[in-house]
């Protein structure tokens, strides 16, 4: 290039490259160097602090010594804390400085309290299983008893120790797995399942009980995992076995006889340091626990327990029975704080050629979830059948072919299919039909309204279309007298060769008496509760 005489260089690709690399390269150490020093100002903390410590019991051993009380002691620390914080601070102190004085500048170099979110370097959210389990936090299992609670998540357990797919076919990650189930038998059921389901057992830790001091027997005993209490084993445990997944089942049977689950802040003070517990070590916390006996629609409500133990978990997990066949069941997300919820997935028990059971993991599923916490372990084989039925007819059914398909007689088939309607279990698109919540023929049905409706704007004629005004098929159900309306209210759309009989109806004063309608409906006679509708030929 030539510019007032002179000659300059374009840049080669070549040195771009070049240019670019280093620039790459400076970010990098730049980065590298910003770790280090917040490296550097974490270590400088940890040594002052075991420094402060060991001062402050070096003077708590010297008033034990001297005969100071246990509440003497714990009077005086608050004072003993502020004097060795002082005591071990770095720098020349003046003696010469005044109360009133102004204090010195704080050290550049001394760490600020908390932790400046810049220093946080972002990560993705990882997953254990994806969309279902989330490494580093705490995911709840809920169910009914009879559910499978405990087989599932040792279905999860077999999977992680040996590496197999997750039951939706994503990848799994390798690790170790410790067990907390005090409730079930280590020989006769925990180890026999797990094997069943392809787990390695040389992988799975069973923490059930740990050793602790019984001050009043002044001995180390052999006492139950209690997780107000051993936190720190647990978190010992993690870092010797590698593990990848805590499984605590079930969550009250080892809360701590001294927390109580139905109060928040007992919940509070064990969930806290256990979700803390879970990011420092980038474990997956799984816990099962039991429904209340509760009614309420919303899966969040019905654990036992505070509603803080659900605050605490990122993703909640609900095993129910299926409402169409007795022998599913579905695991369903109640809660996903990461990420959508992942689709339902059905499952059954079934057992090996030893009796032992495991999990048949099968097709995914769309029912909601109101839906599944109605249905519980006692749906009664006579709602299962009329679901099933329903779901695989083409179209909506009556109670009378619901009926005479069942073998159920026809008034207790016409009570159920009202109760289960009144509950948002079934749908019933039209006078006396039936069907399921997601049935294809609701689709169907839908498209054809909007494509009704659209062709009904274009028609600016005001004809009346008599075949579509009146479908006797839809609007006259003579199989269901109980879900039938009154006739006025079907027929009054269309009333446009009506004569009442009686002077005073109020019929008379709204619907205008036309004999230009082509007689469709002949000698029918419809009688109302407040008067006697007749059709008759030509209108008159």
């Amino acid at each position: 290039m030539k510019v007032a005489g002179f000659h300059m260089a374009t840049p080669s690709a070549q040195a771009r490259k070049v240019v670019r690399h280093l620039n790459k390269g400076l970010q990098l150490l730049n980065h590298i160097v910003k770790e280090e020093r917040t490296r550097i100002m974490q270590l400088k903390r940890e040594k002052a602090l075991k420094r402060r410590n060991a001062l402050l019991a070096h003077m708590v051993k010297i008033m034990h010594e001297q005969g100071a009380s246990d509440q003497s002691i714990r009077q005086a620390l608050p004072g003993l804390d502020q004097f060795v914080k002082f005591a071990t601070r770095k720098g020349p102190v003046s003696p010469s400085q005044k109360p009133d004085e102004e204090a010195p500048a704080p050290d550049p170099d001394e760490e600020p309290l908390g932790l400046l979110l810049s220093q946080v370097e972002t990560q993705p959210v990882h997953w254990l299983w994806d969309k279902h389990i989330p490494l580093g936090k705490i995911t709840l299992l809920d169910g009914d008893p009879g559910m499978g609670k405990s087989l599932l998540a040792i279905n999860l357990a077999a999977r992680v120790s040996s590496g197999l797919p997750m039951p939706d076919g994503t990848p799994g990650p390798q690790g170790g797995v410790i067990l907390i189930a005090p409730e079930d038998g280590a020989a006769d059921t925990l180890r026999p399942r797990l094997e069943a389901a392809g787990g390695d057992p040389s992988q799975v830790l069973l923490l059930n009980r740990v050793e602790g001091l019984d001050t009043k027997k002044r001995a180390v005993i052999d006492r139950p995992f209690s997780l107000a209490h051993d936190l720190s084993l647990l978190e010992k445990a993690i870092k010797r076995t590698n593990a990848l997944l805590v499984v605590l089942d079930p969550l009250m049977a080892v809360l701590g006889h001294t927390i109580d689950s139905s109060r928040d802040q007992d919940i509070r003070a064990v969930f806290t340091p256990l979700a803390q517990l879970a990011e420092r070590t980038g474990c997956a916390i799984l816990m099962i626990r039991h429904l209340n006996k509760g009614t309420s629609h919303n899966a969040l409500y019905r654990g036992a327990g505070s509603i803080g133990i659900i605050a605490a978990a990122r993703t909640g997990l609900l095993v129910a029975q299926d409402p169409y066949d007795e022998h599913k069941r579905i695991l369903a997300t109640t809660k996903n704080n990461l990420s959508q919820k992942a689709p339902h997935l059905s499952y059954q028990i079934g057992e090996n050629e030893s009796g032992i059971p495991s999990i048949q993991w099968l097709e995914e599923n769309t029912h909601p979830l109101s839906t599944l916490l109605n249905a519980g372990p006692n749906l009664s084989r006579e709602r299962q059948q009329l679901l099933q039925v329903l779901k695989d007819a083409d179209a909506p059914l009556g109670p009378q072919e619901l009926a005479e398909l069942t073998g159920q007689k026809y008034t207790s088939v016409r009570l159920t299919l009202s109760r289960m309607h009144a509950v948002g279990e079934i749908r019933r698109p039209s006078r006396g039909k039936y069907t399921t919540l997601h049935h294809p023929s609701l689709l169907h049905k839908s498209k054809q309204t909007q494509t009704t409706e659209t062709s009904d704007t274009t028609d600016t004629s005001g004809t009346l279309d008599t075949t579509d005004t009146l479908d006797t098929t839809d609007t006259l159900d003579t199989t269901d007298t109980t879900d039938t309306l009154d006739t006025t209210d079907t027929i009054l759309p269309d009333l446009a060769n009506v004569r009442t009989c009686h002077p005073h109806s109020p019929l008379d004063r709204w619907c205008n008496v036309s004999q230009e309608i082509p007689n469709f409906l002949p000698h029918l006679r419809v009688v109302s509760r407040y008067s006697s509708v007749c059709y008759n030929e030509g209108g008159a």
